[in-house]
Formats: structure tokens, C-alpha cells, sequence
């Protein structure tokens, strides 16, 4: 929707996005260039300005049009003039817009493509050569039944393996290489490791259950031990490198203690949240009477 109008003297109205991008801090939107300055709400029926703007796409960070007057004079549209679809207006009473992206258009719509499955490592790769499997076995069942209808077209005669129909039809060497790529398909399946699947799921369920036998994982304050909740986290596990996180809350269990402090090289600390560290000062004083003993 195309701001129009904003209870907000400035003509701004804030908002937040944290259903769209997850950021909860609040946003900036400003009025259209030349409904800043009306003191009144927006009549929907004078309107008579006309707006062109891009087609629908699912760049939140994007909006590129322009919106012409009644005097053919054209104000461009951008990003800080669009207030999209699950955002939520915050200290702001009232806005008026203009619709321009409706239904199955709107950004966040095009941007819901539903639950994404994540694949494993292993799984890709696996994935990678059955297939490779399967292109192997296509080709040899190709090259089989090319062969097999080029060897019987050479044959002046009827040989004596081609045994005729009751009718007393024989089998063409089109038809027959025909028969012959499916009965290769038939005989050659076992290329193609359907039990690979079988295997890696039951060695998953070996490794989940040694992971939640683990003693080193028990929590004592809550009783319990570690929890798997999908079987494809342990085969990324052992390949992990570097561990990065935005949040906080997650490594500090949302808890500020105080522990220490230095005022003048000397560390003040708390006695039950904190170890006392020997301070700066009586270290290096420590080290000289070491180093003085030391050339004696």
C-alpha cells in the first residue's frame, strides 16, 4: 500500500517488520511528496492521481514507481513510501494509502513458497549418484538394445534363436531391440542401490541413539539429556567449523551478572558470581621478584 496519509505531523509513519525479516526494530515510512502538507485525511473518491509502479516480485528492499498528478506532474515512488502486507504500525494512530499490490501479488505472498526441506550433505550426494546410477543404466540398456537390433538385421535368413509367433509372424529387429532394452532394465536393476536409503536411515537411528545416551550431555538442573529432533543433524554435525549467532539471549540464557571490574589495574569481584583474578599490577610485580630470584 502507497502511504498517503499519516496522523503524524511529519508526515511519517513507523512500522514493524519482524513478521516479514525478523528485525523488531522500528521503521521509517514517509508520505508521499505532495500529500505532506494536507491536514486532512485522504477522500478516496477525489482522488484522481494515477500510480505506475513495478510488477509483482518478493524483494522486500525494492519498489520503484511514480505517481502522476492531475497536472501531469510525477512524484517518484520508492521503498520509504510502501507499507507492506504483515507489518505492524506502531506509534501511529491512523494511515491511509492506496492499494497497489493485492492478494497472491503482495511481497509477502511471493515470498511464501511454504516449508523448505533441508537435505544433508550425505543425502545430496547420494542423490547425485543414484542418478548417476540411473544414467549409466540407461546408456548400457541403449547400447544392448542398439546392438541387439543391428546383430538381427544383419541376418539374411531367419535364425534359428528368433522363434516365430503362431501365426508365423517374426519379430522385426526394431521390435526386438525393444524387448531387449526392457529385459537389460530387468536384469541390470540391481545397479541402481535402492537399499543405500534403507542402510543410511538405520545407521542415523545407531547414531541418534548414541548421542542421547551420551553422559556428558545430562543436564542436572533440568534432568534431561540431549534431544535429536531430526535424523539429518548428525551428519552435519562432525563437519561444522565455525558456530555464528545473532542472538545474545541464546549464549547469555538472557541473565546479566556482574562478575568483575578493574579500577586501576586492581580487578574488584563478586564473591558468588565471579573468581577473584589476581590483578594486572601484582602480576607483573610477581614476575620481576621471579626474574629477580632467577639472576641470583
Amino acid at each position: 500500500m502507497v502511504l498517503l496519509f499519516s496522523t503524524d505531523p511529519d508526515g511519517i509513519c513507523h512500522i514493524e517488520t519482524s513478521g516479514l525479516d525478523g528485525e523488531s526494530n522500528l521503521k521509517q515510512r514517509q508520505v508521499v511528496r505532495g500529500y505532506t502538507e494536507q491536514d486532512s485525511e485522504v477522500d478516496p473518491e477525489k482522488f484522481s492521481s494515477r500510480i505506475e509502479c513495478e510488477s509483482p516480485n518478493n524483494d522486500l528492499n525494492r519498489f520503484r514507481g511514480f505517481l502522476e498528478h492531475s497536472n501531469r506532474e510525477r512524484v517518484g515512488l520508492s521503498k520509504e513510501n510502501l507499507l507492506l502486507r504483515g507489518c505492524t504500525i506502531r506509534n501511529t494512530e491512523a494511515v491511509m494509502g492506496i492499494v497497489v499490490y493485492a492478494g497472491h501479488e503482495t511481497k509477502a505472498m511471493l515470498n511464501n513458497s511454504g516449508p523448505r526441506y533441508k537435505r544433508s550433505n550425505l543425502e545430496r550426494r547420494a542423490n547425485t549418484d543414484v542418478l548417476c546410477c540411473v544414467l549409466l543404466l540407461i546408456i548400457m540398456c541403449l547400447t544392448g538394445a542398439l546392438g541387439h537390433g543391428i546383430w538381427l538385421s544383419r541376418y539374411e535368413n531367419i535364425p534359428f534363436f528368433n522363434i516365430p509367433e503362431p501365426d508365423g509372424h517374426v519379430i522385426s529387429p526394431v521390435l526386438g531391440g525393444f524387448y531387449m532394452f526392457w529385459t537389460m532394465i530387468i536384469l541390470l536393476q540391481v545397479l541402481i542401490p535402492i537399499s543405500l536409503y534403507v542402510s543410511i536411515e538405520i545407521v542415523k537411528l545407531g547414531q541418534i541413539y548414541f548421542i542421547q545416551s551420551d553422559v556428558d550431555f545430562y543436564n542436572e538442573k533440568m534432568d534431561s539429556t540431549v534431544q535429536c529432533r531430526a535424523l539429518n543433524i548428525t551428519e552435519d554435525l562432525g563437519q561444522i567449523q565455525y558456530l555464528f549467532s545473532d542472538k545474545t539471549g541464546t549464549l547469555t540464557e538472557n541473565k546479566m551478572v556482574f562478575r568483575r571490574c578493574s579500577v586501576a589495574g586492581f580487578d574488584y569481584c563478586h564473591e558468588e558470581n565471579g573468581e577473584c583474578w589476581v590483578s594486572m599490577k601484582t602480576s607483573l610485580k610477581i614476575g620481576r621478584f621471579c626474574t629477580h630470584l632467577m639472576t641470583w
